[in-house]
């Protein structure tokens, strides 16, 4: 099937010279061709993500247009009759701005108006874009923080979140997409519109908004890296807007760069990320450090402690201190609303809702993913039935605010420097702060595991791994019971202790999720933009030293069973 996929492409007039000359140098490399071929680039939880190059499973220009063109054909289904417009960004990656003017030029010729940034955005100003203008749909050209080799193409409704009630409509469209379909003009069209500047500008104010304090210590020593990517100009300015004046940028990574020269991955979650500005923050006397990935939707921060090293805090314990501070600085201003509420996914500390019950706030679960959150915030907009006051997820993304219905470094980062800072005027650290959390509500500790399954292969042994789990349910791991079992994929909440099964009312997702006793929980998802398997962990226990040990014996047994599937598989 991949060869004649191959034969397609080489003799099709429709395919770039460049990707022919590409695909001729590895057609005798038969791993090389079914790995480019063997299926077609999917839409998981941050929408078509791959290596740059020629192939189906491939980022590239026949991609891209033939993804295009599906939305195209199902904007002007959906809504016809009516005047069309879609928004258009892309960060500082390979071919992110071709990618985004072979958008721009499909949408153009098939009578949408574009609004296509005049150069490189955060991801969430996309979306804070889409709601602006009012467009139907945008798209964002990025591979957040993959390798160099990699890129994306993220794609958004009308509301402002990535599509989720409408992606098996369009998946189906662009697969009814041949390339001979594929409707081009050029990128002087006038429906393209170039935007910029004063957008910008209306984004910024919107985010300014969102500060909570200002009897807070603005000369925080502030070290922030944009790791190559959008975020240096919107955090920057933001930040001195407000009168932060000791945000000192890491030189070496300030600038775009689609190599990421400087580091081995410009991942936030990862603390080699920080290198150089843990390096620079030990010069300058930082207190703080702030690192945002290359799309500029998720911040990671790392703190300075009290014998002068510098601590990284995971997604997680950054999401708590965010959530403590906004939560307890609205309730003191009497800024709480009625029928508040915080959203979090199934895979995010449980902390979050310890916290949110302290002020009488709702919690609310999604999937994985943040357009899961972006779509309950409409759907608490449509019924008024919940106020949203916060969302986060593990994976470093956090929002405050409804304008934007995406993670948002540039609000987060705001939010960070304004926490620690207020912290500082009364005394204390943020990892002070973070175990005055622990002493109320327990000690929570987290950790996730990638596994990586590349290929063909890689996805059936995903596949085998998570049926096998299925079948052979855990009732006990590291001598802690399982009474429950959550099932994303069957939609059923399992009890082991009855043997009765309950319907959960989420999406299909193949998602597992294993609760022990006394609310810990580790869980099996495969990626839906990378080929991994991941492993969540939760634990909670009565002190660190405990939760640790749990956590310790959790993962060795997890990863043991796994083992023995590939094996015996």
């Amino acid at each position: 099937m991949y060869r004649e996929k191959l034969d397609i492409w080489l003799e099709s007039p429709y395919v770039d010279e460049s990707l022919k000359e590409e695909l001729k140098k590895i057609e005798k490399i038969e791993s090389e061709v079914e790995d480019r071929f063997y299926r077609e680039l999917e839409f998981g939880t941050g929408g078509m993500r791959g290596k740059i190059g020629a192939g189906t499973n491939r980022m590239n220009f026949v991609t891209v247009a033939k993804a295009t063109q599906g939305i195209a054909d199902f904007l002007n289904k959906k809504y016809s009759g009516e005047q069309l417009s879609a928004a258009i960004a892309y960060d500082s990656r390979n071919m992110s701005k071709e990618f985004a003017g072979k958008t721009a030029a499909v949408f153009a010729a098939n009578n949408i108006k574009v609004y296509l940034f005049e150069s490189l955005r955060p991801t969430p100003e996309l979306s804070f874009a889409v709601r602006h203008y009012g467009c139907k749909a945008g798209v964002v050209i990025t591979a957040s923080h993959n390798p160099p080799e990699y890129n994306g193409y993220k794609v958004y409704d009308q509301y402002g979140g990535q599509v989720v009630e409408d992606a098996d409509e369009i998946i189906s469209m662009i697969n009814k997409v041949n390339l001979k379909d594929v409707k081009l003009t050029t990128e002087d069209n006038d429906k393209i519109v170039t935007i910029g500047n004063e957008l910008d500008t209306t984004y910024i104010n919107e985010v300014k908004k969102l500060s909570i304090r200002d009897d807070v210590d603005k000369n925080l020593n502030i070290i922030y890296t944009p790791l190559h990517g959008t975020g240096n100009m919107p955090v920057r300015r933001v930040l001195d807007e407000l009168g932060y004046k000791n945000v000192r940028v890491v030189k070496e990574q300030e600038m775009p760069d689609p190599m990421f020269s400087t580091v081995k991955s410009p991942n936030p979650e990862e603390i080699s990320a920080f290198e150089i500005a843990i390096k620079r923050a030990g010069e300058l006397n930082g207190e703080i450090i702030i690192g945002t990935d290359p799309d500029c939707d998720r911040v990671g921060l790392v703190v300075r402690s009290s014998d002068g090293g510098y601590v990284p805090l995971n997604g997680n314990q950054t999401g708590a201190l965010l959530l403590n501070y906004v939560l307890s600085s609205l309730d003191e201003k009497g800024m709480i609303p009625e029928n508040a509420a915080v959203v979090k996914t199934i895979v995010t500390s449980e902390i979050g809702r310890a916290i949110a019950s302290k002020y009488n706030v709702a919690s609310f679960d999604t999937l994985t993913g943040f357009k899961y959150i972006a779509e309950l915030m409409q759907k608490f907009e449509d019924t008024k039935s919940n106020n949203f006051i916060f969302g986060y997820e593990e994976s470093y993304g956090y929002l405050a605010g409804t304008f934007v219905r995406d993670k948002d470094a540039v609000i987060a980062s705001m939010l960070i420097c304004e926490m620690a800072a207020y912290y500082k005027r009364n005394g204390k650290t943020l990892l002070e702060v973070l175990k005055d959390i622990y002493r109320e509500h327990g000690y929570y500790i987290e950790e996730t595991i990638s596994l990586t399954f590349a290929g063909a292969s890689g996805q059936s042994k995903m596949k085998s791994i998570m049926e096998n789990f299925r079948e052979n349910k855990l009732s006990s791991i590291a001598g802690k019971n399982i009474p429950y079992i959550y099932d994303y994929k069957m939609g059923i909440e399992l009890n082991l202790l009855t043997g009765k099964t309950e319907h959960l009312s989420y999406p299909k997702s193949d998602v597992l999720k294993f609760c022990f006793e006394n609310g810990s929980w580790l869980v099996l998802r495969p990626s839906g933009t990378e080929p991994k398997l991941k492993v969540y962990f939760s634990i909670n226990e009565e002190n660190e030293s405990k939760s640790t040990q749990v956590l310790e014996n959790t993962k060795k047994e997890i990863l043991s069973i796994i083992d023995r599937i590939q094996i015996n598989n």
